[in-house]
């Protein structure tokens, strides 16, 4: 369990901005875009894979440039010309791990051990932004920096072994 005071700092959005980068700042793309879309949109953003959205802005998949290169790669040659013809929604990878805005920090954390982001639903799964492990990790820092500037720590067995001791 995280303590509140530990919750507290790493959401304090006063000294880190917000937790959440929000949809419309977040690039995405159409199930139904073909993966010359998707290619150059994501040889445009700093993400190596970024969300697949449907045409109520609902999270419907994710994708990358490995996942459109294998799909037009053959035994012998790389089909470029396919890029216009197969769409985003053939090749997306459909497992998103999700999380709602209400969920528990806790459950952040240990799943962003496995994702680089996760993506924030409404529970109709509309797309509502996206919370990234670099932002985590800038407010594991913070938090590492600043925390003896606002809490006294003292290592629990060693005053224990001291009260033992008289």
């Amino acid at each position: 369990m995280i303590s509140s005071e530990v919750a507290g700092l790493l959401l304090d959005n006063d000294a880190c901005g917000e937790l959440m980068i929000h949809a419309e700042n977040v690039a995405n793309v159409h199930c139904s875009n073909n993966l010359n879309h998707a290619f150059l949109v994501l040889s445009q953003v700093k993400y190596s894979v970024i969300p697949v959205l449907d045409s109520k802005s609902r999270i419907k998949g994710l994708i990358s440039i490995p996942m459109i290169i294998k799909a037009i790669t053959e035994i012998d040659a790389i089909r470029y010309d396919r890029l216009e013809t197969i769409t985003v929604e053939e090749v997306m990878d459909k497992t998103v791990q999700t999380i709602r805005p209400w969920t528990d920090l806790e459950d952040i954390l240990n799943d962003l051990i496995d994702h680089n982001f996760l993506c924030v639903t409404e529970d109709d799964g509309t797309f509502i932004g996206i919370i990234t492990r670099k932002e985590i990790l800038t407010r594991v820092n913070h938090l590492a920096h600043s925390i003896h500037r606002i809490y006294k720590l003292e290592k629990i067995a060693e005053k224990e072994e001291v009260a033992a001791k008289k």
